[in-house]
């Protein structure tokens, strides 16, 4: 059935819907999983609180119709169960409410004492790394799933032979398959141990898996073999924040920031640290300087928790703007009329650009209706996609699979299109200024209308004065046009010359929106957008007010073409960028977003549509480095976000998955260098890369923050 979300009934019965889903699942997703927390609040719900809650989401069910019941049992969404979720909560005391409420707003660590002196004041060498690896993994297979264990032997006796093999354990961790990736990858660096891109992004693994213990020595040996490498810091500071060591892990971060003033993940939770002690300020900064490299929904939420809001200044875009997309410029109208001659020479050129403008709207507006018949289709499909999010993960009761809610750079290109229409001197200022001063000309060229009209009355008596039988005739037409000349001339230049710049703002501001709307809407709506201002644009350039008097032809008119109506161009996606992995690709295509496993992948068992998948809670934030360099994993040290070895691609990640990608085209990117110029890097224009992660490709983990509650799904590996 279509849902028609304009009907009245219908509104009603969604809200009741999503209120009850918005309380019972995230009643579920808090209480009913281990480790999972409860929206902050105020203060710690208390028992009574939650069974009122219940009570009121149990009320809400029961007004229900039978016929709106019936109505959602046919979109395939079904009622959350209350009784199952009472059960669940039940157990919950107010201590432990307290508990989680405390958990949740605590901004850095606890110091874990008991880990930190776990970890082993000696330092790891070449002959006692192989044996720390041994311990390392199976202490994590212990507490891998069955499955996730059976699977990833299989992969990894199919890809043993690769000689990038922890690739693929960094493209599945990039997948969101953490399990597989952290047993593939401690295979490989078993039987690897010389390899340092394993060993790093083992380490890192490790570390945002909860076993931060484990990764420290690691890190150490690596920081003693590659001093000063801003991804290894950054990897120590991050497993030490897991810890609560913040004096510790800030010393890191605030090396690794003096090496890249913008490194994304470092400045990210060094700003927790710093709200930790107050110092808001700089933690906004930290979050401006962590966006400023790769933008995350999950950034932008934090700024604006603390009160700021995102801007134009603080993201960059691996695409430029195209300065006429639309090819508006092609678009030539008549000149406005300066003389009688012109006028009338200009007459039938007017008349027949109007038509073809009017012509080409129709023609324009029958496409429009098939674009919104296209539009209806799409978005109901992805309507039904979420609502199988939505009702699946109320029968798991945590989330399962991706809301599809905007493309993939919207959050990022929705901050240009507000510049274009709320920043200074924005597009929407400029019309009205330009309106005004034209409707001022319109009012100032009112005497000179009035000055030719007397003048043309006072000849049109002397003419007729003047003619007659037996009077001189004498032929008046010269004068009159004179006259109408004259008044021509002082009008029309000056409008016209307002008339254009009023066209030049409509076709900037239609062509720098057309350009920023195929980043933030879907392909479908996207074309009724281009529709949309191409219509714009022919009402635009035929509505001329001008003056023109074609009475007086006293010579014959000398004629001018204008020539057809241009042609509009198509505006189809150039930007595109693919991350060909060890597993599979990634694939970003202006609005879309695509992951797609290798083929031996497929035919070992894992799912093809990986948007289906999700990453669990358990999952860290963090950045990923992929290009390529000679030598890889062999005494070279990890990639850096501050600098790439050739063409490189930077992947940004939180929960949810990829959010970002940052496309890198200069080697010679220096440490603190600002990447940013006119809104592209070093200073380049990027339309199209593809980093290939083939023989010699590299792949770097960067560790993003950990959970204040040490709840990642390694969180067993320590035995006190």
């Amino acid at each position: 059935m279509q849902w028609e979300i304009s009907g009245k009934k219908n509104k009603n019965v969604m809200k009741k819907y999503f209120f009850l889903t918005t309380l019972l699942l995230v009643t579920a997703i808090a209480f009913a999983q281990p480790g999972k927390k409860p929206a902050p609040k105020e203060k710690p719900p208390t028992q009574k609180e939650m069974d009122d809650m219940m009570k009121e989401a149990q009320k809400a069910m029961d007004e229900m119709s039978p016929e709106d019941k019936k109505m959602m049992d046919s979109m395939g969404i079904k009622l959350p169960d209350t009784k199952t979720i009472k059960k669940n909560v039940a157990g919950i005391t107010d201590a432990q409410l307290k508990k989680a409420y405390e958990d949740e707003n605590r901004i850095v660590p606890l110091k874990d004492a008991a880990r930190i002196a776990s970890i082993s004041k000696t330092p790891l060498t070449a002959a006692s790394l192989p044996a720390f690896l041994q311990l390392a993994h199976n202490s994590v297979t212990a507490q891998l799933k069955p499955a996730s264990k059976t699977k990833g032997e299989e992969i990894y006796a199919a890809i043993k032979a690769d000689k990038n093999k922890g690739n693929t354990a960094v493209s599945l961790w990039m997948l969101g398959k953490a399990e597989l990736a952290l047993y593939i990858m401690g295979r490989a660096c078993m039987d690897e141990p010389q390899n340092t891109d394993n060993l790093n992004n083992y380490a890192s693994m490790l570390s945002m898996g909860g076993a931060e213990q484990l990764a420290i020595p690691l890190l150490d040996n690596l920081n003693t073999r590659f001093p000063g490498n801003s991804t290894i810091l950054n990897n120590l500071g991050q497993a030490w924040f897991g810890l609560g060591d913040i004096t510790k892990a800030e010393k890191y971060f605030d090396d690794v920031i003096r090496i890249y003033a913008y490194h994304p993940q470092a400045n990210y939770t060094k700003s927790f640290i710093e709200e930790s002690k107050g110092n808001t300020a700089e933690a906004v900064a930290c979050i401006r300087r962590s966006i400023k490299h790769a933008y995350t929904q999950e950034k932008e939420d934090r700024l604006r928790k603390m009160g700021q809001k995102l801007e134009n200044k603080d993201i960059r875009l691996p695409f430029k703007p195209n300065a006429d997309p639309l090819n508006l410029s092609s678009f030539k109208h008549p000149d406005f009329p300066k003389n009688v001659e012109e006028a009338i020479a200009l007459e039938k050129e007017w008349a027949k650009h109007k038509q073809a403008c009017y012509d080409e709207v129709q023609k324009l507006k029958v496409k429009m209706d098939e674009a919104m018949q296209a539009v209806a289709k799409a978005n109901e499909q992805r309507l039904k996609q979420n609502m199988d999010v939505v009702r699946t993960s109320q029968s798991s009761g945590y989330i399962t699979g991706n809301l599809t809610l905007m493309p993939f750079y919207a959050p990022k290109a929705m901050i240009k299109l507000r510049e274009l229409t709320d920043g200074n001197n924005n597009y929407n200022q400029q019309l009205a200024k330009i309106a005004k001063d034209i409707a001022d000309y319109m009012a100032s060229g009112a005497p000179l209308e009035k000055k030719y009209n007397e003048q043309i009355e006072i000849l049109n008596e002397q003419d007729q004065e003047q003619s007659g039988e037996g009077k001189p005739n004498v032929d008046f037409c010269p004068k009159k046009k004179a006259v109408a000349d004259a008044y021509l001339s002082a009008y029309n230049p000056g409008m016209q010359q307002r008339w254009e710049t009023y066209l030049d703002i409509t076709k900037r501001k239609l062509n720098e929106e057309t350009f920023w709307y195929q980043y933030v809407q879907w392909p479908e709506e996207f074309e009724l957008t281009k529709l949309n201002a191409q219509i714009a644009w022919l009402s635009a350039i035929s509505d001329a007010h001008y003056k023109s008097i074609t009475s007086y032809k006293c010579a014959p008119p000398k004629i001018k073409s204008g020539g057809k109506l241009a042609e509009f161009d198509d505006v189809h996606c150039e930007y595109h960028s693919e991350l060909k992995l060890g597993a599979g690709t990634i694939k970003t295509d202006c609005s879309r977003m695509t992951t797609e496993l290798d083929l031996k992948f497929i035919k070992l068992g894992l799912k093809q549509d990986m948007n289906k998948e999700t990453f669990n809670d358990q999952f860290m934030s963090c950045s990923v480095e992929v290009g390529v360099s000679a030598g890889a994993g062999i005494n070279t040290g990890p990639l850096k976000a501050e600098a790439s070895v050739g063409a490189a691609i930077g992947a940004e990640f939180d929960r949810t998955g990829l959010k970002d990608v940052v496309v890198k085209v200069n080697a010679g990117i220096s440490a603190g260098t600002d990447m940013i110029e006119g809104g592209n890097i070093a200073g380049m224009g990027v339309s199209d890369l593809s980093a290939d992660v083939g023989v010699e490709g590299k792949i770097s983990l960067i560790s993003g923050k950990s959970s204040v509650e040490s709840t990642g799904l390694l969180q067993g590996v320590f035995k006190k």
